[in-house]
């Protein structure tokens, strides 16, 4: 639903989804398929291994992540996708002035990515960016409906 919408919107600039779950892949590029969106591709894989491996530096405009999984048991943070080396290759693939964008419903793991992101020089926090004319997806309608906060926030790459 997030990146269809995007695509539909932004029909000049080309869009990458990626997404480690096959089901959720599927899905995303039916859509696509369907609405003749020729902006919009779909990898599934790890985004860890995407930008690391196969993003040219310097070659992306915006990353943004959109509910990953908070993994909230301490034992589990290790597997938490927004992390320092994370911050660390989404600023080499990114351009200057490109963006890092966050949205969860889960307060501790944003707070925790937050200090994750910050702890990487290439990054500064954009504290004019607060993402309400971003698509919704379906995962932000159903946190909406059963009265979940949102939380946003944008990091960008310094020059």
């Amino acid at each position: 639903m997030y990146a269809e919408a995007r695509a539909q919107r932004e029909p000049g600039r080309d869009f990458v989804a990626v997404e480690r779950l096959l089901g959720r892949a599927t899905k995303i590029a039916k859509k696509a398929v369907r609405g003749g969106l020729h902006n919009l591709r779909v990898l599934r894989l790890e985004s860890a291994y995407f930008l690391r491996n196969l993003c040219t530096p310097g070659g992306v405009d915006v990353i943004i992540l959109r509910y990953p999984d908070p993994w909230p048991k301490r034992r589990h943070h290790g597997n938490r996708i927004l992390n320092r080396e994370f911050a660390a290759d989404a600023a080499r693939a990114c351009r200057a002035e490109g963006r890092l964008q966050l949205t969860t419903d889960d307060k501790d793991y944003f707070e925790w990515a937050s200090r994750e992101v910050s702890a990487c020089a290439e990054w500064r926090v954009d504290p004019e960016w607060i993402g309400t004319e971003e698509p919704t997806s379906e995962f932000e309608e159903k946190f909406r409906a059963e009265g979940r906060a949102v939380y946003r926030r944008a990091w960008v790459k310094n020059s």
